[in-house]
């Protein structure tokens, strides 16, 4: 997931922002896939081809939280260290989005005093905890699909339950 951001903010001016948020976006879907490929091989290696709704689900949630943490370690370097005027670059963005779709000059004004109080307050623990909501929320679709299609249990006959 941090590979295509290292690449992609520092080319943001040449890339384009709706460009360079697809393809941050495709990046980290594709991320997830691991998720599935985690609970597979817990599947194949730890329970010999079988395993467990809660099982695979808390091996999903282990990936997702350990794959968050890298994200959002990486973005937060990237923005506060590499490419520091990425946020001032987005806010020009969203400012130059919100003039082409005719938005009242109340709203553009709100944007850019909210701009300014996020900006005078940056506080990195706030901006971490809002970063890691995005993989949290998507890698927690992704382990509860994985489980539910990869849960097998062992069949056990009756005569050994006995």
């Amino acid at each position: 997931m941090s590979i295509p951001m290292f690449i992609i903010i520092p080319l943001i001016d040449s890339i384009g922002f709706e460009n360079g948020t697809t393809i941050l976006f495709v990046s980290m879907m594709l991320s997830f896939i691991a998720i599935y490929l985690g609970i597979n091989s817990v599947r194949k290696n730890v329970g010999g081809g079988y395993i467990g709704f809660r099982s695979a689900f808390i091996t999903g949630l282990v990936i997702t939280v350990v794959m968050s943490v890298i994200y959002t370690a990486a973005f937060m370097l990237e923005i506060n260290v590499f490419s520091p005027a990425f946020a001032d670059k987005y806010d020009a963005y969203i400012l130059t989005q919100m003039k082409s779709m005719h938005a009242t000059q109340a709203d553009i004004d709100k944007f850019t005093a909210d701009a300014a109080i996020r900006h005078a307050s940056r506080n990195l623990f706030v901006n971490a905890a809002m970063q890691i909501m995005k993989p949290l929320l998507f890698g927690g679709f992704f382990t509860f699909s994985s489980s539910l299609i990869l849960r097998k249990k062992e069949f056990i006959p009756e005569s050994k339950l006995n």
